[in-house]
């Protein structure tokens, strides 16, 4: 009988390979070859699931934010307001090895995402998206009165910029920017937001 054969989880496991790779060798050291040795498949096998270098380094960006955005609706649960930026942002920033390595693949794939449309889309999705839910929690915050009146479009503007100088930050220099730090900072745009108000 014939094993049966997940694919979607052989997806992942791929795509887990790639993470590791980019963030030990850099995205130029990559290749098909290196994938399927360093995943123990045959070369011929990563044909099936991926048609080319491409494509695979496309999905494990995608997955950069799916992973995110998994664990933002997991933590979620009722919260509104503050709590809920904090908790998102919580994610976003890389305070934990799971974040910071995916700042990492993030940050090494952003030259990619200017010059490759579907790169670039799907980073421009996940910002979007990103900001969206900011701009949502902050209104929430003005509505049940935690922030006085806000531009908060430009503040979610803001804070959307800060967290991407985290990541670079914590990737390129991690001993200057440790999880109790990146909170400092984020309680400080807060708290900044609450007297311009």
């Amino acid at each position: 009988m014939p094993k049966v054969v997940d694919h979607d989880e052989r997806r992942r496991e791929i795509i887990a390979v790639v993470w590791r790779l980019i963030a030990s060798r850099g995205i130029s050291a990559v290749s098909m070859r290196m994938i399927a040795e360093e995943a123990g498949y045959a070369n011929g096998v990563l044909g099936y699931y991926f048609a080319n270098k491409d494509e695979v380094i496309r999905r494990a960006y995608e997955h950069v934010s799916l992973a995110t955005n998994d664990r933002v609706a997991r933590l979620m649960g009722d919260a509104r307001g503050l709590d809920a930026l904090r908790i998102l942002c919580g994610e976003i920033m890389p305070r934990t090895e799971e974040a910071l390595l995916e700042a990492r693949i993030a940050t090494t794939l952003w030259e990619h995402a200017m010059y490759d449309p579907v790169m670039k889309k799907v980073n421009a999705e996940s910002w979007q998206m990103w900001r969206t839910q900011m701009v949502g929690f902050l209104d929430q915050a003005v509505s049940d009165g935690e922030l006085a009146s806000a531009d908060t479009a430009l503040a979610a503007d803001t804070l959307l910029t800060l967290l991407m100088g985290m990541q670079v930050m914590a990737v390129l220099t991690p001993e200057s920017l440790p999880p109790a730090r990146q909170d400092e900072m984020f309680e400080r745009w807060l708290e900044e937001l609450r007297t311009a108000g």
